[in-house]
């Protein structure tokens, strides 16, 4: 079964439309797990409520959070609510068009299920993946975290995010990329069509400081992995 983890902070709109989507056009054995982060807007919780009681095509788990965790604290979160095998974390401004699931599942069967699963795989210098190994620049190549998927005995492995390091946002997916690196497990990109990513909806709103964290954020990641990845890179 699959877990479909959304966590989300107000805006509950954007929420409801990508549950419109997942009730349109994904097919199979599934279920959802919408994490509401501390949002003060009632119908967040309110909007949960009406799809727990409307909806049976699929079982929608309903986590609310204390305070507000962040990205990396809902999704772990999320993930400690799965009952699927294979998770799926899902932003909730990721337009849906059409079934990603069998894709998700063909990947996996292929990889024997060691593998990690982007949306989207950026191999380019992004301006936040580049760290100076042996004095030269290094691309580490990351799945966008806006759509990640792996095993739950893949993202046991991993530890899940590292909020300790990175606090409630930024370089999580690039974190996981150099994880990925480091153990040798491959990272596959989707790349569908009918997945359109809109982008900063929401983040932006609640974090309008978000280019300190990301400046602080480097740093961390690169005081963590650079002596970790000279042995994987040339």
């Amino acid at each position: 079964m699959h877990s479909i983890i959304i966590p989300y902070y107000n805006n509950w709109q954007l929420t409801h439309s990508r549950l419109m989507e997942i009730y349109k056009h994904l097919v199979g054995d599934f279920e959802v797990i919408l994490v509401n982060d501390a949002s003060p807007d009632i119908d967040c919780k309110s909007g949960a409520a009406w799809w727990q009681k409307q909806t049976s095509k699929f079982k929608i788990k309903y986590v609310e959070n204390k305070e507000n965790l962040g990205f990396g604290g809902s999704h772990n979160q999320g993930a400690k609510a799965a009952s699927g095998n294979i998770l799926i974390f899902l932003s909730n401004d990721v337009v849906i068009s059409g079934d990603f699931l069998q894709q998700i599942e063909g990947i996996m069967d292929t990889y024997e299920e060691e593998v990690i699963i982007g949306g989207r795989v950026l191999y380019f210098d992004t301006g936040w993946n580049t760290i100076t190994i042996k004095g030269k620049p290094s691309i580490v190549p990351y799945p966008e975290g806006w759509l990640i998927a792996c095993t739950k005995k893949m993202w046991r492995r991993y530890g899940g995010w590292d909020v300790e390091s990175y606090g409630k946002f930024d370089y999580e997916d690039i974190d996981l990329g150099a994880w990925a690196i480091y153990n040798e497990v491959p990272v596959i990109e989707l790349n569908l069509p009918h997945l359109l990513h809109l982008a900063d909806q929401s983040i932006r709103k609640v974090y309008p400081n978000r280019e300190e964290y990301t400046l602080k954020n480097g740093k961390i990641f690169r005081d963590k992995w650079t002596k970790l990845l000279e042995e994987k890179f040339p």
